[in-house]
């Protein structure tokens, strides 16, 4: 039976261990809630660790300790399902990043050991990671993009700021790094359209078309034509009701995304091009649906999801007609650069893209083709005055011969 030591009025120190194997366990009080810690080796280790929660008690450290001892991953799992589900649109995204790069680095670590520097620990073994895409002489070895890098290192640094505002740490080791050392340069450069030509649009317009009809899925080609002309994100168009298209006034009222609010949270009026409001007619009159939505999948419901993926149909379309492969997302570059250089200004675009700043609108999606830069540089003209014509005296015209 354990011998229990003299006790005091704070805690006491248990022998649980035998002759042969000594052991020994603390007990103390924390108003009326009786705590213990077990695991030492000999009665010092055991007399100096009840004096050290002594301590802390004294000067409020302990609480701070014990919170701080909570482990990254439950932290993590609070802020998913408390901020990230309720609040966020990316939360699909976040609970994915979250599951493939974070949770196997920090996982069960508890909070008080993530510090500045295993944060960056993390970044680096991203930067490490590698993929290999294609098959045989056409495979290729990738590097993780510093946007995808970007936007793990701020869901960690979320979490963390979560932990703070929770009372388990008292400050994020991400402030500590400030974003500029935390976040990876990401190169903004003006990049020519994702497709060079309009003739180029319209080619893979017209494929989708066949594509459509190849695999009986007459929405293709509404779905891909209304993302070219209008600039719509990928959830916007899915979310799309007939009741929110005027074909009368060429009118979009956005209102909402695949699953919820817009991106800003506010509506917007989207024009709708003259070349786009026939292919709308027409795929009106070819649902079979007949249902509220623009865009359904093959059951009629939201085409939106993780097992519907029409990205595989562009792809096809650009290697078809021997284009470079690009992402749904990029057919809003291609809207906006053309919407440019034909004549559009920057702050209708704006608006018609639904950012908040003209800044923003310039410099993520108004590229520009060099084609077209080398023509608008020939606007630029600076007329020469002719030189007089110069009299040469006939005798030295005659010396000259």
């Amino acid at each position: 039976m354990p011998r229990r030591q003299r006790r005091n009025s704070f805690g006491y120190v248990i022998a649980t261990g035998t002759a042969t194997h000594p052991a020994f366990s603390i007990r103390w009080y924390e108003g009326s809630q009786r705590r213990r810690r077990s695991g030492f080796r000999t009665k010092t280790e055991a007399v100096e660790a009840l004096a050290r929660v002594r301590t802390m008690l004294g000067d409020g450290t302990l609480p701070e300790r014990r919170r701080a001892s909570v482990s990254f991953d439950k932290v993590a799992r609070e802020w998913l399902d408390l901020h990230s589900k309720p609040n966020l649109r990316s939360h699909d995204d976040n609970e994915e990043r979250y599951s493939k790069h974070v949770k196997p680095f920090f996982g069960d670590v508890p909070l008080a050991a993530v510090t500045a520097a295993r944060v960056l620990e993390l970044r680096a073994k991203l930067q490490a990671r590698t993929r290999t895409v294609g098959k045989g002489k056409d495979a290729e070895t990738r590097h993780m993009a510093a946007r995808t890098i970007n936007l793990t290192m701020a869901l960690v640094r979320s979490i963390l700021r979560f932990a703070v505002s929770n009372g388990h740490i008292p400050a994020s080791p991400t402030d500590r790094i400030g974003r500029g050392k935390l976040m990876l340069a990401v190169d903004k450069s003006k990049l020519a359209p994702p497709i060079g030509t309009a003739e180029d649009v319209g080619r893979v317009l017209e494929e989708i078309r066949k594509i459509g009809e190849e695999t009986h899925r007459p929405v293709l080609h509404g779905l891909f034509a209304t993302l070219a002309y209008t600039g719509l994100r990928r959830g916007e168009a899915c979310g799309l009701r007939w009741s929110d298209v005027d074909l009368q006034r060429h009118l979009i009222t956005v209102r909402r995304s695949y699953e919820g609010r817009t991106k800003s949270g506010k509506d917007r009026l989207v024009p709708i091009p003259a070349e786009l409001v026939p292919i709308l007619q027409q795929h009106r009159l070819a649902d079979p649906w007949k249902g509220e939505l623009v865009f359904p999948n093959e059951e009629g419901g939201i085409c939106y999801s993780k097992n519907s993926k029409p990205g595989k149909f562009l792809e096809l379309a650009l290697k078809r007609c021997d284009l470079p492969r690009i992402r749904i997302h990029d057919l809003r570059h291609v809207f906006a650069s053309y919407f440019v250089m034909s004549g559009g200004d920057i702050f209708t675009l704006q608006r018609i893209l639904g950012h908040s700043t003209p800044q923003i609108t310039s410099d993520t999606y108004a590229h520009l083709s060099p084609a077209h830069l080398a023509g608008a540089a020939d606007r630029v003209s600076f007329p020469v005055p002719a030189a007089p014509a110069k009299v040469i005296p006939f005798e030295a015209a005659t010396t000259t011969r």
